[in-house]
C-alpha cells in the first residue's frame, strides 16, 4: 500500500528536501487513478538579483506629468534644468544591493547575483566627499548628469532664435536658447542644450542631455546627438542618437532614433509611425504604425546600426582570416626554400620581409576584431530582458527586432507586450 509517509520517505531518500507540495503528495498517495501525467511535487526558490547602484540627484527629482496636448503643456516647466549654488549637495550614490539567495529542491543555496556597482567620480566643478559618497557644487550653475558623476556647468544663454548675428554655438557648459534653431545651424555644448522653440534641419551635440520644447522638424537633414537623454514634444523626419533615454510627449514620425536605454512615447498621443526606433532596454508607446500600414521598424537590444556594424565586422574578420591563411602558405613556401638553399637574397628576401610584416598586421587585425565583437555578444545577452509595450494598438507592417531575431506584425494587436522568450519573439496580450 502506498501511503503519504512512505512516498515522502522515498522522496527524501532521493535528496529532495525543499519546497515540497504536501497536498500533491497526499493526492498521489490517496488517488493514484487520477495520476495521468507528470506532476510537480517540489519547487525551488529563485534567487532575487541585486539592484545596481545609481546616482540620485539631491536638488532635482524628475516629475511625471500627464501631458495630453501641446496646448496644455507648460514648456518652461517641461524644460526645467536645475540650478545650484556654491556648496550645494547635488548628488549622492545609492549603493548596489547583494540580492537574496534562492534554494533548489535539494535544499542547496543558489547564490544571487549582486547588483552592478560603480565608483562615484568627481565631476566638473564638483567636490567628492568619499565618506558620504556624494558630490557638492563648487560654482553657481546648472547640473548635468553623466554616467558615473554629475557636473555643474556654467550657462551660455541666447534670448532669441539662432541667426547670422549669433552664428553657430560651441560652449564648454550648458547652452540655453529661448527661440528656435533654424536649418543649417549647429549647436555644440559640453553640458546640456535647452531649446524652447523648434529645431529644424540643424545639428545639436551635447555632452549632457538635450531638451527641446516645440519639437524637431528634421526634414531628413537634422542630427541630434547626446551623451545623456533627449526630451521633446515630437520628432518628425529627424535623426537622433543618445546614450540615455528618449522621451517624447506626442509623436515620433518617419524618424531614425537610437537610445542607449529606453524610448518612451506615452504621455500624450504617444504615436510612432514610420522610420526606425532602437533601444537597448525597452520601447514604451501608445500606438505603433497606422491603418495605412506604414512601414515601421522597432529594435530592442542590439541597435539597428550595431547589427549592421556587427555583420560588417564579421565579414571583415573572415577576410582577415582568409588573408592570414594565404600569407601563411606563402611564408611556408619561402621558409622551405630557405631551408633547402640557405639564406634568401634579393627579391626572395624582400618578399619574405613583406609577407612577415603583412602576416603580423593581419594577426593584429584579427585580434582587434575578435575583441570588438565580444562587445556585441554582451549586447545580445540583454535581448531577453528587453521588451516593447503599447497601450492601444500595433498595426500591420511593423517589424520588431530583438538582435538577430525578427518578427513582422501581420495583424493588429491591442494592449500587449512583445518580448523575446526562448529565442522566439512572442506577443503577450494578457
Amino acid at each position: 500500500m502506498l501511503t503519504k509517509e512512505s512516498l515522502l520517505q522515498f522522496i527524501h531518500e532521493h535528496g529532495v528536501t525543499y519546497g515540497m507540495d504536501n497536498m500533491v503528495v497526499a493526492e498521489i498517495s490517496t488517488d493514484k487513478e487520477t495520476l495521468k501525467s507528470r506532476v510537480k511535487i517540489a519547487s525551488g526558490k529563485e534567487p532575487v538579483q541585486g539592484e545596481r547602484s545609481y546616482i540620485q540627484l539631491i536638488i532635482f527629482q524628475k516629475k511625471d506629468r500627464p501631458y495630453q496636448s501641446v496646448q496644455n503643456m507648460n514648456l518652461k516647466d517641461f524644460l526645467e534644468i536645475p540650478s545650484v549654488t556654491v556648496g550645494d549637495k547635488v548628488a549622492t550614490k545609492i549603493n548596489a544591493t547583494l540580492g537574496e539567495p534562492g534554494y533548489n529542491v535539494f535544499g542547496e543555496e543558489v547564490p544571487a547575483k549582486p547588483g552592478r556597482d560603480f565608483t562615484l567620480r568627481k565631476g566638473k566643478n564638483t567636490r567628492l566627499d568619499e565618506e558620504e559618497e556624494c558630490l557638492y557644487s563648487l560654482i553657481d550653475g546648472q547640473i548635468s548628469i553623466d554616467k558615473y558623476t554629475v557636473h555643474v556647468q556654467p550657462t551660455y544663454g541666447i534670448n532669441s532664435d539662432l541667426s547670422l548675428a549669433t552664428g553657430n554655438i560651441s560652449f564648454v557648459g550648458n547652452v540655453n536658447i529661448t527661440g528656435n534653431v533654424p536649418t543649417g545651424f549647429e549647436v555644440e555644448a559640453g553640458g546640456d542644450i535647452r531649446v524652447s522653440g523648434t529645431v529644424e534641419a540643424a545639428k545639436l551635440k551635447a555632452g549632457g542631455s538635450i531638451f527641446i520644447g516645440a519639437g524637431i522638424v528634421g526634414q531628413n537633414r537634422s542630427f541630434i546627438e547626446a551623451n545623456g537623454d533627449l526630451q521633446t514634444t515630437f520628432i518628425n523626419e529627424g535623426s537622433v542618437v543618445v546614450e540615455g533615454a528618449i522621451e517624447v510627449a506626442q509623436a515620433i514620425l518617419h524618424s531614425s532614433c537610437t537610445a542607449g536605454t529606453t524610448v518612451n512615447c506615452t504621455r500624450g498621443k504617444g504615436l510612432i509611425v514610420g522610420g526606425s526606433i532602437s533601444a537597448k532596454r525597452s520601447i514604451q508607446v501608445n500606438e505603433v504604425g497606422n491603418d495605412m500600414h506604414t512601414k515601421t521598424n522597432l529594435f530592442i537590444g542590439m541597435h539597428e546600426y550595431a547589427i549592421k556594424q556587427q555583420k560588417e565586422m564579421e565579414a571583415e574578420l573572415k577576410k582577415a582570416q582568409d588573408d592570414l591563411a594565404k600569407l601563411g602558405r606563402l611564408l611556408k613556401l619561402l621558409l622551405d626554400k630557405e631551408k633547402e638553399t640557405g639564406e634568401l637574397v634579393g627579391r626572395d628576401k624582400l618578399s619574405k620581409l613583406k609577407i612577415l610584416n603583412a602576416f603580423q598586421l593581419a594577426k593584429q587585425k584579427i585580434d582587434q576584431l575578435t575583441e570588438e565583437l565580444k562587445v556585441y555578444e554582451d549586447d545580445e545577452s540583454q535581448e531577453e530582458e528587453g521588451f516593447i509595450s503599447f497601450t492601444r494598438t500595433i498595426y500591420q507592417n511593423v517589424d520588431v527586432h530583438f538582435g538577430k531575431y525578427r518578427r513582422r506584425i501581420l495583424s493588429e494587436f491591442h494592449r500587449a507586450q512583445i518580448a523575446l522568450i526562448d529565442f522566439e519573439i512572442k506577443i503577450n496580450t494578457n
